[in-house]
């Protein structure tokens, strides 16, 4: 059975992006022969920021998120990337292997720093994708689900790979990156990606009275007419786009209904259509809000079962880096 690795930093609630980019194919993949380890990576919230007070009710928060879309904990091991230390002991037997200047090669990284760290860049976020190939490689995973914008922290992982096993004899599989063939939703600024720092995005667990507030105020254009035109007319083909994916109808067919209309109608139906969508999702989030031991007992089980497939790993690096020590006993 092929092992998967995915997740997400708890540093807020997840939205419509993640779905579309994320949740669903993580959904449909456990649902097949993969065996799925899903990380909540609290250590990265440190990576771009101090604030620290909510970390533990975003965690709490995601798993609502998780459990309210569909992810099975049965089916997907769920677990805190803190509480796993064979993870953090990997990363520094890893970050050897690693130069400076590879590590600054690392695009996205300078993305990341100059969009939430305002440009300032710590230790810990220059190390960010070295953390990430440690988590990856703790769980020997095959198939890590990315964008298109993740790809050179799996090219850095693969590069670990190849530099341990050159040294220390074959331990790691080469882990192979899983695009998301689902499209990449912008923001409502239709600027930036729909994302949690950039205040443009529509979230899971957001009201019905949030979405149609946050949908009307949805940046658009000067023209009238409801016409999907990627190139021309971006901020009007991004909401179309969401009305096509959350409705499941054909844009041809949003046009022809919206033919002669204006955006307020328009608008005024997309925010109708992700009420429809977010309904089931509410209503499961209230069931699980309130059984507190369950969203606990989750993360417990997941993280034991990380811990123990993390330290069978260890064990095959300590033992290939001679770093057992069996004759001190240890």
């Amino acid at each position: 059975m092929k092992r998967i690795l995915t997740g997400d930093r708890p540093t807020g609630p997840l939205h419509l992006g993640h779905y579309v980019g994320s949740l669903q194919n993580r959904i449909k993949l456990q649902n097949e022969d993969y065996e799925m380890f899903n990380i909540i990576a609290d250590f990265q919230v440190l990576t771009d920021r101090m604030e620290t007070d909510e970390v533990e009710e975003n965690i709490r928060e995601l798993v609502l998120d998780y459990l309210s879309v569909g992810l099975d904990p049965k089916k997907t091991n769920i677990f805190i990337q803190s509480k796993v230390p064979q993870l953090s002991e990997l990363f520094v037997y890893i970050s050897m292997l690693v130069t400076v200047s590879r590590a600054q090669q690392n695009p996205t990284i300078k993305e990341e720093v100059q969009a939430t760290a305002g440009g300032k860049m710590s230790l810990g976020m220059l190390n960010m994708p070295v953390s990430q190939a440690a988590d990856i490689l703790a769980f020997n995973a095959d198939l890590i689900p990315v964008g298109e914008d993740q790809l050179p922290h799996i090219e850095q992982t693969r590069d670990v790979v190849k530099t341990f096993n050159n040294t220390f004899g074959e331990v790691f599989k080469m882990p192979k990156a899983l695009i998301s063939k689902s499209p990449r939703l912008m923001g409502l600024d239709a600027e930036n990606k729909m994302s949690k720092s950039r205040n443009n995005a529509v979230f899971l667990s957001d009201s019905k009275d949030e979405v149609i507030k946050k949908i009307k105020k949805a940046v658009t254009d000067s023209k009238k007419d409801i016409v999907y035109d990627k190139d021309k007319r971006l901020a009007l083909a991004n909401l179309l786009m969401m009305y096509h994916l959350f409705s499941g109808k054909d844009i041809k067919d949003i046009e022809k209904k919206y033919e002669g209309l204006g955006y307020k109608e328009f608008k005024e139906g997309l925010s109708d259509v992700i009420n429809k969508f977010l309904d089931p999702i509410r209503e499961k989030r209230k069931e699980f809000e309130k059984d507190e031991k369950y969203i606990s007992q989750i993360l417990k089980e997941g993280t034991e079962k990380a811990s123990e497939e993390a330290e069978k790993t260890l064990k095959e690096v300590r033992k290939a880096m001679k770093y057992d020590y069996k004759k001190l006993g240890f």
